[in-house]
């Protein structure tokens, strides 16, 4: 039983994704007062940092830079929180569509469909996400010098300490290339 679960959560989550989306848009269009306001900033904050993350790897990859760890954890947290806003908001906002047309029973089903699409982002997305960031965009960086260029040192191993060197381009960006990467850490002063 615990195998077909797992097997059928990507389908659900692809599934539950789409449903939310468009219903999403359908509340954004036809929705009313406090609920659609707070979905149309929750929206605008999601897309925004999404939008801002891809356009400035497209820009960034331009220049052979690529973002650096706390950036990109910042704008994917950012991007989870009004994720997980949204999915809570899109069904309480579905949940007021009146939909005379539609039989009560009709309306009452696809509005406890959406209701449990939503629960399962939710908890898929509050199990994984958090995880994924930790692991992904949680290594640690320290700026080092050596030979007379400043690198950005970064821990990317899992089990096994594992370091890669770029390019050190400021707070933000580092080098897209890795300039050196190994077991160990080179020898170099600490800035």
């Amino acid at each position: 039983m615990e195998g077909y679960l797992l097997e059928a959560l990507p389908v659900l989550m692809v599934l539950g994704v789409s449903v939310l989306a468009v219903t999403g848009v359908g509340c954004l269009i036809w929705g009313k007062g406090r609920r659609r306001r707070y979905l149309v900033w929750t929206a605008a904050v999601f897309l925004g940092t999404l939008g801002l993350y891809f356009s400035g790897l497209l820009l960034l990859s331009c220049f052979g830079l690529t973002w650096r760890n706390l950036p990109t954890l910042v704008l994917w947290g950012v991007a989870l929180l009004s994720g997980w806003a949204g999915t809570i908001l899109i069904p309480v906002c579905f949940w007021s569509v009146e939909m005379p047309e539609q039989s009560v029973i009709l309306g009452r089903a696809a509005k406890a469909a959406v209701a449990f699409f939503a629960a399962v982002v939710l908890f898929v997305t509050l199990w994984l996400g958090p995880l994924v960031l930790a692991f992904v965009y949680g290594s640690p960086e320290r700026v080092v010098e050596y030979q007379g260029q400043t690198l950005l040192e970064e821990n990317d191993g899992f089990l096994d300490l594992h370091y890669s060197y770029y390019a050190y381009h400021g707070p933000l960006f580092r080098g897209a290339e890795r300039v050196w990467d190994g077991p160990a850490r080179i020898d170099g002063d600490i800035n």
